[in-house]
Order: structure tokens, then C-alpha cells, then sequence
């Protein structure tokens, strides 16, 4: 079987081109007549197999980001609203799409469309481009025959992930990029300037400061077993990496997130968004509730939230409604539970839902800012902290030396 890429003509007259597999040209033109097209060329691809396999194995290292699928999306529901059949639209789409992974995949579903599979299907052979709320919400959009409306409500919730992630990613880069610039400065000092003085204090006859004789403890553990502590450091980084990856590892450290004073507060509040916004727009595509509970555990970013979440669906499927399950789960808060019994009650779920949404989105957005304004000053009393301790532990032993040599004087 060999790869060949075509030129054909569709029933009005469009030059459409794509990649088709065949055993011969004429087993590749007679399947671009069979499929409605008028052939116009079909060359065979030069690269050999072995160098498609290496091709494909790099693209699954090409990130797709939230930016290159939600123009995708957007350019997606122009072409259901235009009437331009899909496969057709996928093909002019993947020439248009600069993300090489997102490409391949655009154009690995116009050819399983071509063959015969569904829309959804398609997508869903694509796992590291297309998630499965994705795949899910374009099914229930295929199904229903709503599936522009669908596309438009995806691309909102993309939107709304990638500003929430961006949102968190914005408030955490300046308290990492201070906490790892101390850590920095704190070990080329204990390896550079404090090797210069320790032999001298340790010579010296006085009674060295404390901050000294840690900051010489220290600095023997690094001069001694520093090639030791290189190797376990890396053993735990890797074990940690390792341990995170099990489910009892994951939903430790996700529990644990929780806990983390102002940290945990802002968690919570992104996954209540998450959960309500997500569930909002499932439940109005359209998909049964069990199945979008199922999906809405897999995104609200936290194991254990996504535990409580099977655990309601679990309890909805006995007959106990949603309100009551999320009461029993004792990890929403009473604005969640409150609206959504209102909503259940009055047949305005979907309502309630979005109003939650938006809620949380303010109550994320607020969070994150104060935070930013509790960050600054802890990390400034940390650096004279730590800047008083390293003068105290270098200048006191001074200061002692020279009130020895003059008294002795």
C-alpha cells in the first residue's frame, strides 16, 4: 500500500487536495471517483515509510495550544454555517493551520471522513489534538443537527480554559521566578563567597554567631557530599514525577493542593468554574447527564473534586437528583449547591449553571490579583531574611575577630 497525494475537482468545479492510500495510481484515481470526485492528478509520495513514522513520532512532541484550536474551531463552525461540505472545508482548513501536529490531524479526519467515518469518530482517532469534551460535544452537535450552535459553545469553553490557565500561569511566574532566583544566589554564595571564609573562622580562637556556624554546616554538606546530594535531589525529582503520575499519587497532591493556604482557595474556586462552566455547556449540547458528569470529572484539573464528581454521578444514577449529591459530597460550596437546587427545582438548570460560571470567573480573577498583592511583600520580608542572615553569619565573626585583636592589644 502507498501513499499518494491528489488534485481532484469536486461537483462544483473546487480544486480539492489531500492524501489518499491505494496499491496503484489507478486504485487511487478510481477511489477519487468513487468518492464523488473528478481526479486531476495522483503522485506518489516520495518520502519512504520508515521516514512517515519518524515524522509522525516527532509530531506527537508539537504541542497544539489553546490558540491554534480555537481559530481552528471558529474556522470549523464558518464552514458548517457556509454549507461547504466537510471534508471539502477540512482540506482548505489544514492548508491554512501553521501548527504542523494540528495539520496532520485536520488532515487524517477529512481522509477518515472520506472513507466513510463519522465526523466524531474521526476526531476521536486524533486523542493528543482533539480532547474527549471535544469529541463529545461535536458528537452531540452531529446527532442533534445543532452542530454549528455546538462549535460556537466550544470555542467559548476553549477560551474560557485557556484564559484560566493563563490566569494562574500569570500570578505564579513572578513568585517562582524570586523564589528560584534566592534559591540561585543562596547556593552560589555557600559555594563561592563562603569557602573563601571558612577557614579563617574556623581558625579564628572566638565563639562563632550562630547564623555562622550554620551557615558553615551548610557549606560542609555542600563541599563533602554535594555529588550525593546532586544525585538524590534528581532521584527525588524523578521519584516525585514517578509518583504523581499513579492515581493514589495524583489524588494525594491534588488533595494536598487544597490545603495550601491562599493557594488552595484559588483551586477550588478555578475547578467550581471549571465544573459549572463545563457542565453548562454539556448539558445544553444536549449530552445525557451521566455521560457529561463522566466527562466534567476528566477537566475540573483536581483528582479529588473529580472523585466527589463520579461520586454524585454515582448517587444521580439512583434516583437522589443533583443537588442532594453535591450536598453529600461536602466539597462545593453553599453558593453551588444553592443554585443549582434552584435551578433544579425551577427547570432552569442551565441558567443556574452559567450564573455560577460567571461567578467563580469574577471570584478566580479577584483571587489571583490579591494574591499577587499577599506575594510581593512575603517574598520581600523572605529576601531580607535571608539577605540579614548571610550578613550576620559573614560580618559577625568579623566583628568578634576585631574585638578579640583589640582587646589583646
Amino acid at each position: 500500500m502507498a501513499t499518494f497525494a491528489y488534485k481532484a475537482r469536486d461537483d462544483r468545479g473546487l480544486l480539492v487536495q489531500g492524501i489518499i492510500d491505494a496499491s496503484t495510481q489507478r486504485d487511487a484515481m478510481m477511489q477519487l471517483d468513487s468518492m464523488g470526485y473528478i481526479p486531476v492528478s495522483a503522485k506518489e509520495t516520495s518520502s519512504s515509510s520508515s521516514a512517515s513514522s519518524i515524522d509522525d513520532f516527532m509530531l506527537r512532541f508539537q504541542r497544539v495550544k489553546y490558540d491554534d484550536l480555537i481559530f481552528f474551531t471558529r474556522q470549523f463552525r464558518t464552514v458548517v454555517r457556509s454549507g461547504i461540505p466537510i471534508v471539502t472545508g477540512f482540506r482548505a482548513l489544514a492548508e491554512q493551520t501553521t501548527n504542523p501536529r494540528l495539520q496532520k490531524a485536520i488532515s487524517n479526519v477529512a481522509q477518515d471522513i472520506d472513507k466513510g467515518s463519522s465526523l466524531s469518530d474521526a476526531l476521536a482517532k486524533n486523542k493528543g489534538v482533539f480532547s474527549e469534551i471535544y469529541v463529545s460535544m461535536v458528537r452531540s452537535g452531529e446527532t442533534s443537527g445543532n452542530l454549528e450552535e455546538v462549535l460556537d459553545r466550544l470555542s467559548g469553553l476553549l477560551e474560557f480554559q485557556m484564559k484560566t490557565k493563563e490566569m494562574i500561569k500569570s500570578a505564579m511566574r513572578y513568585p517562582v521566578f524570586v523564589v528560584i532566583t534566592l534559591v540561585s544566589a543562596f547556593i552560589i554564595l555557600v559555594n563561592v563567597v563562603v569557602p573563601k571564609f571558612a577557614p579563617l573562622f574556623r581558625s579564628a580562637k572566638i565563639a562563632l554567631p550562630i547564623p555562622t556556624q550554620i551557615l558553615l554546616v551548610i557549606n560542609d554538606i555542600f563541599q563533602k557530599y554535594l555529588g550525593l546530594s546532586f544525585i538524590v535531589a534528581i532521584a527525588l525529582v524523578i521519584g516525585f514525577f514517578i509518583y504523581k503520575r499513579t492515581a493514589t499519587g495524583k489524588y494525594t497532591i491534588d488533595v494536598i493542593k487544597l490545603k495550601i493556604p491562599l493557594i488552595g482557595v484559588i483551586i477550588l474556586k478555578t475547578c467550581m468554574s471549571r465544573f459549572a462552566f463545563t457542565l453548562e455547556n454539556l448539558v445544553s449540547s444536549g449530552i445525557p447527564i451521566m455521560r457529561t458528569l463522566d466527562i466534567v470529572s476528566r477537566t475540573v484539573g483536581n483528582e479529588f473534586i473529580a472523585r466527589k464528581v463520579l461520586d454524585i454521578a454515582a448517587n444521580i444514577e439512583k434516583g437522589k437528583g443533583i443537588s442532594r449529591p453535591l450536598k453529600d459530597a461536602k466539597i462545593f460550596p453553599p453558593l453551588v449547591i444553592h443554585l443549582i437546587a434552584t435551578g433544579e427545582e425551577t427547570g432552569s438548570l442551565e441558567e443556574m449553571l452559567k450564573e455560577i460560571a460567571t461567578h467563580y470567573d469574577r471570584e478566580v480573577t479577584y483571587t489571583v490579583n490579591r494574591l499577587s498583592a499577599y506575594i510581593e511583600p512575603i517574598l520581600t520580608v523572605g529576601l531580607a531574611g535571608m539577605v540579614l542572615f548571610l550578613a550576620l553569619a559573614i560580618f559577625m565573626p568579623w566583628w568578634n575577630i576585631m574585638s578579640a585583636m583589640r582587646g589583646g592589644g
